[in-house]
């Protein structure tokens, strides 16, 4: 994973003040962005777990008559139970007619019941208690100044991530944009395998880590905590070092006052980080350093 060097933080002018005065940033929970599906995208596997039902007996029957394509080692309880009882069948005479006839069931609810229970798993987790820290590579994205940037009154804020430190933004990661629902594995491996612990981590991945195509234009990376002490609340404000700050940008349509305000508070508090503003030239942002 190529991490940038800088991640930035479009803010409206008032929040941009905050953070400086008070060295630190908010981490929200998902449940107040501005994308109503945040955390809601439950992923699927491809082939389903219905279709799996359907491809399960000719694995079984390819494993035990022509040779291993099944990781015995890997699999759930049951299913060793299972692949037991069928080597010895088999070893008795049972055919592979026979073995596929006796294996042939169909289940056309099971993503859908799958479903049911990764929502409720996610539920009892409780996505109020995720922190989420939503930053980007590019500090001259257009729309990101539009949206989040108060139309361009507002700052776009620069930081580092200090390994030394373990600075948070050494944990975010790039965010996957698609249309369909993120792919977590194959329903014929979660037949045979389980609910594994590694199944589980790209389920948590792809729940927190995608979103709609229609949202690519962030480019967004993100750094996701769970804060399950922190009761009825929807945001927590954390702590980040001085050294983070790289840099304030402030955006073409900032009062005079707000870049006063900004350069007084990288001189008292921030003395390494650099003072931009964005400039209109012909109708094309440019970010040009002040100080």
């Amino acid at each position: 994973m190529n991490r940038p060097s800088i991640f930035y933080k479009y803010t409206t002018p008032s929040t941009a003040l905050l953070i400086l005065e008070n060295s630190s940033l908010r981490w929200s929970s998902p449940v107040l962005f501005n994308d109503v599906a945040e955390f809601q995208r439950m992923p699927r596997f491809d082939p389903t777990v219905a279709e799996a039902h359907q491809l399960f007996p000719q694995a079984i029957a390819t494993h035990l008559f022509d040779g291993g394509v099944i990781d015995e080692a890997r699999l759930a309880g049951p299913m060793q139970l299972l692949l037991s009882v069928l080597r010895g069948l088999v070893e008795r005479g049972l055919t592979r007619v026979e073995l596929l006839e006796q294996l042939a069931f169909s289940a056309p609810e099971a993503d859908s019941k799958i479903e049911a229970a990764l929502r409720s798993q996610f539920d009892v987790l409780d996505i109020n208690k995720a922190r989420v820290l939503c930053v980007t590579p590019e500090p001259s994205n257009e729309v990101m100044w539009g949206t989040y940037a108060d139309s361009h009154a507002g700052c776009v804020l620069g930081f580092r991530h200090l390994e030394h430190l373990s600075t948070p933004l050494l944990e975010a990661r790039p965010v996957a944009y698609s249309e369909e629902r993120p792919v977590v594995g194959s329903g014929l491996d979660f037949l045979l395998y389980g609910d594994t612990q590694e199944l589980r981590e790209r389920t948590l991945d792809a729940v927190c880590f995608t979103k709609k195509f229609a949202w690519s234009y962030e480019k967004e990376w993100r750094a996701v905590a769970w804060r399950p002490n922190e009761h009825g609340k929807q945001h927590g404000d954390y702590r980040f070092s001085v050294g983070e700050l790289e840099s304030v940008t402030v955006g073409v349509r900032a009062s005079a006052s707000t870049e006063e305000r900004i350069r007084q508070l990288l001189a008292r508090t921030y003395p390494e980080a650099a003072l931009y503003r964005m400039l209109n030239v012909n109708g094309e942002l440019l970010r040009s350093r002040v100080s």
